[in-house]
């Protein structure tokens, strides 16, 4: 009596194909977390401008003096003086989202360094900061009688809504 070959395993061919599949799928997995978490480090980073910029005007309307914040672009970091003899309170925005540019009314801001001034009843000039991560952008425009965020993608509208 013949007995025919058992076939066990994968041919080389099969390994090869499956681990392409595989590949294929984690990295369109990878280019979707990707990003995903760069929108959720651009929302936070909106939501940290807005804490600041909430909590420069609350200490200026309460003390009935002018506050400022102080932004370093270079260090992605927003200082906000409660008062002359108090101390400074920072928000750090998030790893890998930075500061592009910045602009009052119709005007860049050039240097890396500024500051926001708040007069005494809490309202600041209003102003638009893009914040970058990666290829990934998100302009940020606070006004500055109210304090409300709108974000923006488009150049044209932070310049329409400045020159308000």
């Amino acid at each position: 009596m013949a007995q025919g070959k058992l076939r066990q395993g994968f041919t080389l061919l099969e390994l090869v194909i499956v681990f392409v599949i595989l590949g294929i799928l984690s990295t369109i997995a990878i280019t979707s977390l990707a990003g995903r978490v760069g929108d959720y480090q651009l929302t936070q980073a909106t939501e940290i401008i807005g804490r600041a910029d909430a909590l420069a005007r609350r200490q200026a309307s309460h003390q009935r003096q002018p506050v400022n914040t102080s932004v370093a672009r270079l260090a992605n970091l927003l200082r906000v003086s409660m008062s002359p003899k108090s101390s400074i309170r920072s928000f750090k925005l998030p790893k890998g989202v930075s500061i592009g540019e910045t602009k009052f009314r119709q005007q860049t801001v050039a240097t890396s360094n500024f500051d926001i001034r708040y007069n005494r009843y809490g309202i600041s000039p209003s102003y638009a900061i893009k914040l970058i991560r990666g290829s990934q952008s998100r302009w940020i425009i606070v006004l500055g009688a109210s304090g409300q965020i709108i974000q923006t993608n488009q150049s044209e509208e932070v310049n329409e809504i400045l020159a308000l």
